[in-house]
């Protein structure tokens, strides 16, 4: 049995997502396929358009065998945080054998090029010099690379999903004595921001949710019961949610001090100070992003930031970035058994949680403040989203066995 790894969010899971899926069993061999999931906020620092146990459900209705959840810290983490605990998720199930990520390059040799240069020395102290002046990280990294190696990465490191593959393989370069090997697929739908466009073959995520909060017709583009998931969920009344989260946030902001929030994993430089003097000027969550925008702090990490704040996401909380756990979300019945193998045979490296409120005491101090966390932070989402907050808490939700 071979054994396929995937990092992803599926928000929602669409045809690109199922060509990733069917192209990389095809090429890697792999009859069996894991997936580690981001729960119910996104790398972006967003809401979920649908909650995690509903997109873990769908990943196993259309090729995944077992889903298992990227914890929230993480998620609201920057993207080498996110993709480090990732990539240790996958190897910590101790049965994974290959890991398989969507790029634009879709060229690994490249990818693996840029990744190695992007840890040399000289590098990394001249985004530092460059960070000192003013640039956002991104913009740093790319203009200190071009500086000592050329221009011929500029791409690579402009575009999200390159970006996002550059870090997981930095993050597997850690972690050789796990024997797994890496694989891409070309990614053939437009763009992450792109809007959607009924000619192209694959739409973004991003372009398919905002195209049925537009009312557009986008069957076809993404299985039924993901459609239906959008369609029917809180989804459809994101003008509410918004004003929800916004409201929740100012809550947050205006109960800190500039330092305080300076403290948090994407503060600091002065940024606390900023979004304090905003907080009382705008009338909405991106207004307030856009108030604190600089040529330093990009939107993203504005977003991130503010998500942590709403959640209480410490410095501390982050562990050095290790998971302290493989949090099972829905598996079908090869899943299963994969699961039985790897407990059986004590291939895990990280327990394997089923029913946290039997198990939540048996972890070290710093997983079980991860597991509190994700449980606070879907009691959040569920506020937010006004859904009923026993029936979807994560104390009585349970994986989805299909």
């Amino acid at each position: 049995m071979r054994v396929l790894g995937i990092v992803a969010e599926y928000n929602p899971l669409h045809n690109g997502h199922l060509y990733h899926i069917n192209k990389a069993k095809q090429e890697t061999g792999a009859d069996t396929v894991i997936v580690v999931l981001s729960g119910d906020y996104v790398q972006r620092g967003e809401l979920a358009a649908v909650n995690k146990w509903v997109r873990a459900e769908s990943a196993i209705k259309n090729g995944i065998d077992v889903v298992f959840e990227i914890p929230t810290y993480a998620c609201l983490g920057n993207a080498s945080v996110y993709a480090s605990t990732a990539i240790k998720l996958l190897a910590a199930t101790g049965v994974v054998d290959v890991i398989s990520f969507g790029s634009e390059s879709g060229n690994l040799e490249e990818l693996t090029e840029v990744a190695c240069n992007l840890c040399d020395e000289k590098l990394l102290d001249y985004i530092i010099e460059l960070s000192r002046e003013g640039y956002s990280y991104p913009r740093a990294r790319a203009l200190a690379y071009e500086t000592l190696f050329g221009p011929k990465a500029n791409d690579v490191l402009s575009r999200p999903n390159d970006t996002l593959a550059l870090e997981y393989i930095r993050a597997h370069s850690q972690l050789r004595e796990f024997g797994i090997v890496l694989h891409t697929v070309k990614r053939q739908s437009s763009g992450y921001s792109s809007s959607f466009d009924k000619s192209m073959r694959f739409q973004s995520a991003s372009g398919l949710r905002q195209a049925i909060k537009n009312g557009l017709d986008v069957t076809g583009f993404l299985p039924e019961e993901s459609l239906q998931s959008l369609t029917s969920s809180s989804f459809a009344d994101m003008p509410r949610i918004e004003e929800n989260l916004f409201n929740l946030i100012r809550y947050a902001v205006i109960n800190l001090s500039p330092e305080e929030i300076d403290e948090f994993p994407q503060g600091g430089e002065g940024i606390g100070a900023k979004l304090i003097d905003s907080v009382s000027k705008v009338k909405s969550l991106d207004e307030l992003i856009m108030a604190a925008k600089s040529k330093r702090y990009t939107y993203t990490r504005i977003s991130r930031l503010l998500m942590q704040i709403l959640l209480g996401i410490k410095r501390d909380d982050l562990a050095d970035g290790e998971p302290g756990y493989l949090r099972l979300l829905a598996a079908n019945e090869a899943g299963r058994k994969l699961i039985r193998k790897a407990k059986k045979e004590e291939l895990n490296s990280l327990p394997i949680l089923t029913n946290i409120n039997r198990e939540a005491q048996k972890l070290p101090i710093f997983a079980n403040k991860q597991l509190l966390l994700d449980i606070r932070a879907a009691d959040t989402y569920n506020i937010l989203t006004m859904n009923d907050m026993y029936e979807e808490s994560d104390r009585v939700k349970r994986p989805t066995l299909l």
